[in-house]
Order: C-alpha cells, then sequence, then structure tokens
C-alpha cells in the first residue's frame, strides 16, 4: 500500500520507470513498488508504449533488452526473459510484437520473435517464433 501511494505521489509507475533510469532516487522507489508486488521489470526492457497490466504489475518478470510492442495486454505472473549461459551473459531476449495478450502464467524465454496480434494462452511456454495472428 505504501509502495503505490507513493509512486502516486511521484507520478505514476510509468514515468517514475523513466525518471529511474537517470536518478537513484526514483531508481529505488521503483524497485521497492517491484519487491511489493513480487514484479522484475528491468529498466533496461524497451516498452513502445505503456504496455495495460490489467492485475497490475503482480508477480511479473521482464528482463533486460526485452522488446515490448505497442498496445500490449500482460496479466499476472507472466515471465518474458532472455536465456542466460552459466557465466550470466545473456544470449538474446524476447521481443513481442504490437497488439499482443499475454494471459496469466505464459512464459517466453529466450530468442523469440512474437508477430503482431498475437495471444499466448495461460500457462503457455513459448521457445519458439510465432507468426502474427496467431494463438499459442
Amino acid at each position: 500500500m505504501f509502495s503505490r501511494i507513493v509512486i502516486r505521489l511521484l507520478g505514476d509507475i510509468w514515468s517514475v520507470r523513466e525518471k529511474a533510469k537517470k536518478n537513484s532516487f526514483y531508481k529505488f522507489f521503483y524497485n521497492y513498488y517491484q519487491f511489493t508486488h513480487g514484479s522484475a521489470i528491468s529498466i533496461n526492457a524497451i516498452f513502445e508504449n505503456k504496455a495495460f497490466f490489467p492485475r497490475g504489475m503482480k508477480q511479473i518478470v521482464i528482463g533486460d533488452r526485452v522488446r515490448i510492442g505497442k498496445n500490449c495486454v500482460i496479466y499476472q505472473q507472466v515471465t518474458i526473459d532472455g536465456e542466460l549461459l552459466p557465466n550470466n551473459s545473456l544470449i538474446d531476449a524476447p521481443w513481442i510484437g504490437n497488439n499482443c495478450y499475454i494471459h496469466p502464467g505464459a512464459k517466453i524465454i529466450g530468442n523469440v520473435k512474437i508477430g503482431d496480434n498475437v495471444i499466448v494462452s495461460s500457462n503457455a511456454v513459448v521457445r519458439e517464433d510465432i507468426p502474427s495472428d496467431s494463438v499459442v
């Protein structure tokens, strides 16, 4: 509750996220907000515009260099992340197209490209490219 109040006082989570890239004060509150919601959304993830989180940023993991297209809807307990080698170097990160719905519990892992207008169903595990206008 405290984290939501602080974020509202500072703007919204998206403006705090942008300011956190340059300012450690905002970075602290951005990380604290995510900690209280069980999320880990990297500051280095690229969002074309504000994604919509219908249940809030609850238990969502979005890794470094992940690209999320415009007008995407991401539900709770979703993981979108690249694969790490044992030396902690990132192989590559997923690219999500525009107008995608990623339902609760979905996992998108590795060097995966998701086309536009794709629906990723609940608890789906995606490890291959998905063409546009598909349902997984």
